[in-house]
C-alpha cells in the first residue's frame, strides 16, 4: 500500500486548459491512452507534504496566494523523463520558481531538482517513442497563465483544497 500524500499543483487559466487538452486529444486519435491522472487539470505540481500536514499547507496556501497575483509563462518544448512520461515544459521564470520556493524553501539546497513540466502522456517506453514525434511535429510554444494553487490528496485522489493567486 502506498502512503498517502498532498500534492501542491499550480494550475492554468481555462484557454491554457483547452490548448493542453487539444495536444492529449492528437494523442487519443492516434490510439494512446496512457496511465497519467486523466481527471485532474493541467498543472505544474509543485511538491507534496505528508497527509498530517494537511491544516499547515492549507493555511500556508491561503497566505501565498493572497499575495501572489497571476503570471504568465512560456510553454517552449516537449520533453521525456527517462521513456515514461512524455511532457510540455515552460522556460523557467522568476515568478513560477518563486512560488515553488515559498513553499519547499529547502529544494535542492543550491542544486534544484524540481522540473517544472506538465504530463501529457505516461505509458510504457514503447508507447512514450510511438508519441514523441506526434507531439513533436504538432507542437508550438504558446503563452500560459498560472492562475491558482490547488491540494490534492493521492490515493485514492482526494480534492483538498483550491486558492485563486491574488
Amino acid at each position: 500500500m502506498q502512503d498517502k500524500a498532498l500534492y501542491l499543483i499550480a494550475v492554468f487559466d481555462d484557454e491554457t486548459q483547452k490548448i493542453l487538452g487539444e495536444y492529449y486529444n492528437i494523442l487519443r486519435n492516434n490510439g494512446f491512452v496512457g496511465t497519467q491522472t486523466k481527471d485532474a487539470p493541467y498543472h505544474f505540481t509543485l511538491g507534496s507534504y505528508s497527509s498530517d500536514k494537511e491544516v499547515q499547507l492549507i493555511s500556508k496556501l491561503e497566505n501565498i496566494c493572497s499575495k501572489t497575483p497571476c503570471f504568465d509563462i512560456c510553454f517552449s518544448y516537449v520533453g521525456l523523463f527517462g521513456l515514461k512520461v512524455l511532457f510540455i515544459a515552460p522556460n523557467m521564470n522568476f515568478e513560477l520558481l518563486k512560488l515553488q520556493h515559498s513553499f519547499f524553501p529547502d529544494s535542492g539546497s543550491g542544486c534544484h531538482n524540481w522540473a517544472a513540466h506538465t504530463t501529457l502522456l505516461m505509458d510504457e517506453a514503447e508507447e512514450i517513442l510511438r508519441a514523441v514525434p506526434i507531439i513533436s511535429n504538432n507542437f508550438k510554444p504558446f503563452k500560459a497563465t498560472v492562475e491558482r494553487l490547488e491540494i490534492y490528496e493521492f490515493f485514492p485522489k482526494r480534492f483538498v483544497k483550491s486558492c485563486m493567486l491574488g
